[in-house]
């Protein structure tokens, strides 16, 4: 390769690396933060339409997230302190800790 070309190369990459990070500046001044999943490749395509719902116009985006908010299971439990700092009984963790990893 040319010294040129790497010029080139190192020039393209540094403003392709810019234009990444501004991206990502836009996106965290309207509040978005990158999420990566892994799924099977059916769902994939589910997904990225709930994702894009959910990114567009806040009626619809309001109107998935409601529907995804009842149908998924303990939608207000985010950490492990939320479960087990909790007003469960203990009968609720009985077995629990006694399992082999």
């Amino acid at each position: 390769m040319t010294t040129a070309r790497v010029v080139d190369w190192i020039m393209a990459t540094r403003t392709r690396l810019g234009d990444i990070r501004m991206n990502r500046r836009r996106a965290a001044s309207r509040d978005f933060v990158r999420v990566e999943v892994q799924a099977s490749r059916k769902d994939a395509c589910l997904i990225r339409a709930v994702a894009r719902t959910l990114r567009g116009p806040a009626e619809p985006a309001e109107a998935v997230r409601s529907t995804l908010e009842k149908a998924l299971p303990h939608p207000d439990v985010n950490t492990a302190f939320d479960v087990f700092g909790s007003d469960l009984p203990d009968e609720a963790f009985s077995g629990v800790f006694d399992q082999r990893r």
